[in-house]
C-alpha cells in the first residue's frame, strides 16, 4: 500500500514547485572587458530567442519527469527511504467455501494466506488485519511481525455470517477471497481472487421420521445438491450400526437437487450417517450428515390389575405394544417390561422402568395424598406437556379421585392435583383416579392419553441439532465425546457450556447423570454452492513477490529505472547543448 494520497500529492507538488523554481533563476551577469564587441553583436544577429526557449523548455521537462518519477518511487511501500510509517488494511475471507480444495491440492484458504503473507512481507507499512467471519483478535494496525503472528492462527469458519467490519476511511484495502461470500467490497479495494472452479456434491439435509400409518417403521430423506460445474455421477449411501448399509446410484446435472427416500425399518436404532460418494470432490464438510433414529421395536408393557377390561383393551389398541396382564401378586421387580401400567396398585420400591400408575395407594417414592373429592371436574391443565396433547380435559367428569400435592401439576382440579409426574429410579406418571371413576374410558382421547404417558416415560431426552463450528448446551461441567469416542474440548458459560464440532458428526455430552446427543450438521445449500462466485470470469491472483509488475513492491523499482532513464536523456542532451 502506497503512502497516503495527500502525502503523494503534496510531495510531488513540492518536487515540481523546486524543480521550476531553479529553472526560473537567473545566474548575475558577470562584466567582462573586450576589446571589441564586433564579434558579440554578430552572433547577436544570428541567434533567434525562440530557440534559446524551446532548449529551456525541453530542459524543464527532463528535469520534471526525473524529478517527479523519483519522487512516486519513493512513496510506495518497499522503496529504500519509503513510508515506514503508511498503513495497509488487509481483508481476508474465512468463510465456509474457503475450504474448498484447489487443483495443486491446496485449499483457497492456504491461498489465500500465501497471499496475504506475501502482501505483509513485501511491505513497510502498519498492517491492520481482519477477517469476514469475526474471528481475527481486535489489534490496530500492527508491525509486520506481530501482523504475521495473527495471520498464521486465523481459520476457516463455519458459522456465522461473513461481513467485512467497519475500516478506516483514510486507507485502501487488500481483500483476498474466493468470491463466494455474499459481503459487501468496498470501491476502494484491490481485490486478490482465489477462486477456482471445483466439483462438490453435497448432503444438505438428511431427516428421519416414522411412517404415519405405522410408528414401528422409520423413513429417511435425504436431499442432494450437485454444485458442480458440470454433470456427476454419485452414490448416495446410508450406513449405521450392525453394517446397515443402503445405497442409490444419482446422475446429476450441474446445479441440480435431488430428494431421495430410503425404508430403515431394518435399522435398529442409533446413529445413521448418509454420505455422497463422488469423484475429485473438493468440498469435504458438506459430503456427511447424520441422524439418530429413535429405537423402534415393539415394547413390552406389563399391565398389573385385579380386572380391567376397558384399560386392558386401551392398551392392546396401541400400536407397537405387547401387552402383558398379570395380578398384583404377581408383580416382581426383575420382571421383563419397557413400562409398567399399575391400576389401583403400586409396588413398595419403585420400578426400574417407567411406570403410569392408575389412582395408587400411598407408597413412599410417590407424593403424599393431599384429600379424597367426589364429583370433581378438571379446573386447568399443562398445555405445553405431552401428556395432555389430544384429551378433551374440559369434558372431564370424576365421580371419585385422590388429589395430590405438587408445584407442577399436569392436570388439576380446583383443590389439588389430578395427575402429577415425577422420577424415582425411572420416570412415573401418577393419575388420581381409576378410568372406570371417570367418563374417561368412554372418550377417545383415553388412548391417545395413555399412549401419550407411554411415549414419554420411554421418551430419552431429544437430540440437539447443530451447525458445524461452535456449539453451545445448556449443560454445565459438560464432558464431550465425539463419533470416534475422542473427547472435545469444552469451555464453561454462565448458562452451559461451549464446545467446537470441526465437522459433522454426533457429539454425546455428559453432565452428571444428564446426557445429551447433539447432532452437527454442515446442511445447508448455500454453503455448499462453493463455485457461486462473483470472480468466476477473474482469474486467480498470484502471489505478489512471483507476479510480473503487478504488486507495489516492483511499482517503486520500475519508477526508479523510469526517473534513471530520463535523467541519462537528459545528461545526453546537455552534453550535445541540446538543452541549456
Amino acid at each position: 500500500m502506497a503512502a497516503s494520497p495527500l502525502f503523494t500529492y503534496s510531495l510531488l507538488a513540492a518536487v515540481a514547485a523546486l524543480i521550476v523554481l531553479v529553472h526560473l533563476l537567473k545566474p548575475r551577469p558577470q562584466q567582462v572587458r573586450v576589446s571589441s564587441t564586433l564579434l558579440w553583436a554578430s552572433v547577436a544577429r544570428h541567434q533567434k530567442r525562440r530557440d534559446r526557449l524551446w532548449r529551456w523548455w525541453l530542459s524543464l521537462a527532463l528535469c520534471l519527469a526525473v524529478g517527479l518519477a523519483i519522487g512516486l518511487a519513493l512513496t510506495q511501500p518497499g522503496a529504500p527511504g519509503g513510508m515506514a510509517g503508511s498503513r495497509m488494511v488487509i481483508v481476508l475471507d474465512n468463510a465456509p467455501s474457503m475450504a474448498t480444495r484447489t487443483l495443486d491440492g491446496k485449499t483457497r484458504w492456504t491461498h489465500a494466506v500465501e497471499q496475504a503473507r506475501a502482501l505483509i512481507e513485501a511491505s513497510r507499512s502498519q498492517v491492520l488485519l481482519v477477517d469476514t467471519m469475526g474471528a481475527a483478535p481486535v489489534s490496530g494496525f500492527v508491525e509486520r511481525a506481530q501482523a504475521l503472528a495473527i495471520l498464521e492462527g486465523l481459520r476457516v469458519v463455519t458459522h456465522g455470517v461473513p461481513q467485512i467490519p467497519a475500516l478506516p476511511g483514510d486507507v485502501g484495502v487488500e481483500l483476498v477471497s474466493d468470491g463466494v461470500a455474499q459481503i459487501e467490497i468496498p470501491q476502494r479495494a484491490r481485490v486478490h481472487s482465489v477462486f477456482e472452479p471445483a466439483d462438490n456434491v453435497a448432503v444438505t439435509a438428511l431427516e428421519v421420521r416414522p411412517f404415519p400409518t405405522d410408528p414401528l417403521r422409520y423413513e429417511a430423506f435425504v436431499q442432494v445438491f450437485n454444485a458442480s460445474p458440470g454433470r456427476k455421477h454419485t452414490r448416495l449411501t446410508l450406513r449405521g450400526a450392525a453394517g446397515f448399509s443402503l445405497s442409490q446410484e444419482l446422475d446429476l446435472a450441474p446445479g441440480e437437487l435431488v430428494d431421495a427416500s430410503f425404508d430403515v425399518s431394518r435399522f435398529a436404532g442409533g446413529v445413521l450417517a448418509a454420505g455422497a460418494l463422488t469423484q475429485n470432490d473438493a468440498f469435504a464438510l458438506d459430503d456427511l450428515a447424520f441422524a439418530i433414529v429413535p429405537e423402534h421395536r415393539a415394547r413390552q408393557v406389563v399391565l398389573v390389575t385385579r380386572g380391567n377390561l376397558r384399560l386392558e383393551d386401551c392398551l392392546r389398541s396401541l400400536a407397537g405394544v405387547r401387552l402383558h396382564t398379570i395380578a398384583p401378586p404377581q408383580y416382581r421387580e426383575d420382571m421383563a417390561a419397557d413400562a409398567y401400567v399399575f391400576d389401583g396398585f403400586a409396588p413398595q420400591q419403585a420400578p426400574a422402568v417407567g411406570a403410569l400408575l392408575f389412582h395408587p395407594p400411598a407408597v413412599s417414592w410417590l407424593p403424599p395424598s393431599a384429600r379424597e373429592v367426589a364429583a370433581t371436574a378438571v379446573a386447568d391443565w399443562d398445555h405445553a406437556h405431552s401428556l395432555t396433547d389430544g384429551v378433551a380435559w374440559h369434558d372431564l367428569r370424576i365421580r371419585h379421585a385422590t388429589l395430590r400435592t405438587a408445584d407442577h401439576p399436569v392436570v388439576s382440579a380446583v383443590d389439588g392435583a389430578l395427575i402429577v409426574t415425577g422420577r424415582a429410579r425411572a420416570q412415573w406418571v401418577a393419575v388420581g383416579f381409576a378410568p372406570q371413576e371417570s367418563n374417561l374410558a368412554l372418550q377417545t382421547g383415553f388412548p391417545v392419553f395413555v399412549g401419550n404417558a407411554l411415549g414419554w416415560l420411554n421418551e430419552a431426552e431429544p437430540p440437539a441439532a447443530r451447525g458445524v463450528g461452535t456449539v453451545h448446551v445448556s449443560l454445565s461441567n459438560a464432558i464431550v465425546i465425539d463419533g470416534t469416542g475422542a473427547r472435545i474440548a469444552s469451555r464453561n458459560t454462565p448458562d452451559g457450556s461451549v464446545f467446537d464440532a470441526a465437522h459433522p458428526d454426533v457429539y454425546t455430552v455428559h453432565a452428571g447423570a444428564r446426557q445429551l446427543k447433539v447432532v452437527a450438521n454442515l446442511a445447508d445449500p448455500r454453503l455448499a454452492d462453493i463455485n457461486h462466485s462473483r470472480f468466476a470470469d477473474r482469474a486467480a491472483s498470484v502471489t505478489p513477490h512471483s507476479s510480473a509488475m503487478g504488486s507495489p513492491a516492483e511499482l517503486w523499482t520500475i519508477l526508479l529505472l523510469i526517473g534513471v532513464a530520463f535523467l541519462l536523456l537528459e545528461w545526453v542532451a546537455y552534453t550535445r547543448r541540446i538543452t541549456v
